[in-house]
């Protein structure tokens, strides 16, 4: 390690790198302290990042200068911490390292079981196509490479971090707009030409193998789908696309990762925007005679499966725009049709000849006319309950039947919140006495209860804001209002099902939603004041305690509103704060064991001192430019001015009263006390004066040399020898009290051993009673007082110089501990020239 050394600094280089060290510790520690005292990163995304940055910069300032100051030591230390802060920006930062993977994937491609390249939902589909062996349309994925090289090819993450982070949360009308400009931008870049290329081999490659007179359906993949939080409806699907409207298709998904609503439901949900990455997924289009969704356990029926259908497209079902057909199937061999309710069946989708969408011009089917047969009912029940046992849990399936009565799988994902459910749905209540009935539900799609007064909405799909605690009432669910749960207590709804995209939202966050009412929803009067019992489906006028109070007004689920921003400084603070190199004596204090970025102040802190602590070695052009201390002390003082600690006349001798170093002018007063003895020994006793001679005579200690006073206007490091012992002091006295301390070493001295240490005990007793952090190894005292107020340092500064001539010959006069606390009792009294221990006499 020596070997990497340059050519020592100077000793005002030294200095300049030490104070910078300082100051940098400071600004650490301070910004530390605000954060813990705040406990949050605030109300921005980008926060959390200006934080770390914050904390990280003054920490790599530290590390870089300490490695200047030891003239290229500590490499060790530089690559530790380039490692941990590498680590930290990818675990905290979710900084990413740029992807080298491919842009787009087929089914059969080995990355395509990757969900984080390809998403949860391309890799579920890839699986059940190439594992479970179930018909799945033709599709590739768009991979997190290519969305990377979108984003940051075309300089769209910058945009969106300059927006994004810089948007206070709580304030919905900045948000829009932010989200808004966002979502401008990414619809109208152009595409990186090579991702555009890659993705037309693959659509043309698609059509290949599935050259129906169809498009495409473009939909998202985000990596957070279809998990723990399923994000359903939040991100954009482009239905029935062409290869012309390919690449504009693929940005209206990419940019519906900013759609206002999607980013309340992902911030709602714990997300910050580095969390949610999106790959998309291409898929070629069928039309679907029907097409629905499907759960392989049914909530209220937990012996059955669910399986809901609408003619056509599954789009209004998933939108809560249509009130599907529902078959509630068995799952014993032979599986039965245990339950059929039909939907009104008003609203039918199809893809259209010329690409998009199409409404169908029909009139409604008769009654008693399903969407699907009972039989395919229990065939598409059996496939759930295969897709159950293939991933372990219970599935929510989407579905759709081809012109050919093949059934296609679109999508599968796992299903949370089937088993509260049912243990919920137990619980049902006959109607409570009393209280007047508003409205009963023909299904439950989120089960609870709630309370509150009733918010009327007339387009879900265009609400700007909801009160807090309301119970909303709208025609038809819409996933649009996800980004309000966990601030609304219950939703009521006229059109809607318990499979679709609002009601899987609902049951995240745990908020009661009845669809299908039975009465008209004009009873639900602006204001009124409601209870929601979701388990029985019914709502009544005013507050009903029997049902609030009840055992069963638990929802099963833990749905409160996360704080990703607190928890992203939480970690932030888990990271950063911890101090677990404590001990610098320890073998155990080395770079390789710094973990947080207070661990790297607190080494490169010690270790700086160590170094600026080595002024012995001063160079001979620096011993040059020194000049001598002018004072009525029999000591020669060598002063070497770093800059402010010495009015500029340009002699070569310097009186004191020219010296302004805050530090060293209180070192001086001390030393120039007129109490203490320069003159003479401070005692005699013949056996200290005898150890000193044979002690003399085997050594060749000298007496008298020149001591060294290096200072500044709040720095002085001041070493001296005094009566065959060394003593330094090393101090900052300025502004900040987080860089002030100061530091105490002596050592040596000419009586025996013994002697030497009683004095050492004397010393430590003087200094601890003062305040200061004290270490004694035989003979030698090592002492720190730090971030102390510069007036405090200043009097503990006079104390020191006292106690450095004070402390002179005393060895020769310790005959034990109790002698050693007799002069310390002494000193701190004021008795600095120890008149009150002579008067005691041997």
């Amino acid at each position: 390690m020596e070997s990497n050394r340059r050519r020592p600094p100077s000793i005002s280089e030294r200095f300049s790198l030490f104070r910078e060290i300082g100051s940098a510790n400071d600004e650490f520690l301070r910004r530390l302290a605000e954060m813990m005292e705040d406990g949050a990163a605030g109300r921005r995304m980008g926060t959390t990042r200006a934080i770390y940055e914050s904390l990280s910069a003054p920490i790599g300032t530290m590390v870089r200068a300490l490695a200047s100051m030891s003239g290229g030591g500590y490499p060790d230390l530089l690559v530790r911490h380039e490692t941990l802060d590498g680590e930290f920006r990818a675990e905290l930062l979710k900084e990413q390292a740029q992807e080298t993977g491919p842009l787009v994937v087929t089914p059969d491609h080995p990355d395509a079981l990757r969900p984080d390249l390809v998403g949860p939902k391309a890799a579920r589909l890839a699986e059940v196509m190439t594992r479970a062996g179930l018909h799945v349309p033709p599709f590739f994925a768009v991979t997190v490479s290519g969305y990377r090289r979108f984003m940051n090819g075309t300089g769209l993450q910058n945009l969106v971090a300059a927006t994004i982070w810089s948007t206070d949360l709580r304030d919905r009308r900045q948000l829009r707009d932010a989200c808004e400009k966002c979502r401008s931008a990414i619809e109208a870049a152009r595409l990186p030409v090579d991702l555009e290329e890659n993705m037309r081999q693959a659509f043309r490659a698609l059509r290949e193998k599935h050259p129906g007179k169809y498009g495409v359906a473009v939909r998202s993949s985000a990596t957070v789908e279809d998990s723990e939080s399923s994000f359903a409806g939040q991100f954009e699907s482009v239905l029935n696309v062409t290869e012309e409207g390919l690449a504009q298709a693929y940005k209206q998904v990419v940019a519906s990762k900013y759609r206002f609503e999607a980013l309340q439901y992902a911030v709602a949900r714990g997300f910050l925007d580095d969390d949610v990455a999106m790959p998309v997924m291409v898929m070629a289009m069928v039309q679907p005679t029907a097409a629905g969704v499907a759960y392989s356990r049914d909530a209220e029926h937990p012996d059955c499966r669910v399986v809901t259908a609408v003619r056509g497209l599954a789009q209004p079902l998933v939108d809560g725009r249509a009130i599907p057909d529902r078959f509630v199937v068995s799952r014993s061999t032979p599986a039965e049709i245990v339950e059929m309710l039909l939907g009104p069946q008003t609203l039918q989708l199809r893809c259209a000849q010329d690409g998009g969408i199409e409404e169908m011009s029909q009139e409604e089917p008769g009654p008693g006319t399903a969407s699907i047969e009972p039989e395919v009912a229990r065939r598409i029940a059996h496939v759930a309950g295969g897709l159950e046992r293939h991933f372990g849990e219970p599935q929510d399936i989407e579905w759709a039947l081809d012109e050919n009565g093949d059934l296609m799988i679109v999508q599968t994902r796992p299903l949370h919140t089937a088993a509260a459910e049912a243990e919920g749905s137990e619980e049902a209540r006959a109607l409570i006495e009393g209280y007047r009935v508003l409205a009963r539900a023909a299904i439950r799609a989120s089960g609870g209860t709630a309370c509150g007064q009733v918010h009327r909405v007339a387009d879900p799909t265009a609400v700007v804001d909801v009160p807090n605690d309301s119970v909303l009432v709208v025609p038809h669910t819409s996933p649009r209002l996800a980004g309000f749960m966990g601030s609304i207590r219950a939703i009521v709804a006229a059109t809607g099902s318990p499979t679709g995209h609002m009601a899987t939202v609902a049951r995240e966050f745990g908020v009661p939603c009845l669809v299908g009412i039975e009465t008209s929803l004009s009873s639900l009067q602006e204001g009124m004041v409601v209870t929601v019992d979701a388990w029985s489906k019914v709502v009544y006028e005013g507050e009903v305690p029997e049902v609030l109070q009840s055992p069963a007004a638990r929802s099963g689920h833990t749905g409160a509103r996360r704080d990703p921003l607190r928890e992203s400084a939480e970690r932030l603070l888990s990271r950063v704060a911890p101090l677990t190199l404590t001990d610098p004596e320890s073998p155990e204090f080395v770079p390789a064991n710094c973990q947080t970025l207070h661990d790297f102040a607190r080494f490169v802190h010690q270790r700086a001192m160590i170094e600026m602590f080595e002024v012995q070695s001063l160079s001979a052009r620096e011993r040059r430019h020194a000049r001598r201390l002018a004072w009525k002390v029999p000591m020669e003082v060598v002063l070497l001015d770093l800059g402010g600690g010495v009015e500029q006349d340009g002699g070569f001798r310097v009186p004191i009263e020219k010296v302004v170093s805050v530090p060293l002018c209180a070192l001086i007063e001390g030393m120039t006390d007129p109490r203490l003895r320069w003159a003479g020994p401070v005692g005699f006793d013949l056996k200290g004066f005898m150890s000193v001679v044979v002690r003399s005579a085997a050594d060749d200690q000298r007496y008298g040399e020149p001591s060294y006073a290096i200072c500044s206007k709040d720095y002085v490091h001041f070493s001296s020898r005094l009566a065959y012992h060394f003593a330094t002091v090393d101090s900052v006295c300025g502004a900040s009290v987080n860089e002030n301390y100061a530091r105490f070493l002596f050592y040596g001295g000419a009586a025996i051993s013994a002697r030497r240490e009683w004095r050492a005990h004397f010393l430590a007793k003087v200094l601890q009673s003062n305040g200061f952090n004290v270490k004694l190894t035989g003979d030698r005292v090592e002492a720190v007082l730090a971030k102390r107020a510069a007036d405090v340092l200043e009097e503990t500064l006079v104390m020191l110089g006292r106690l450095m001539v004070a402390s002179r010959h005393l060895d020769m006069l310790m005959e034990s501990s109790a002698t050693a606390e007799l002069f310390s009792r002494a000193f701190l009294s004021g008795d600095f020239g120890f008149e009150t221990v002579r008067k005691l006499g041997p």
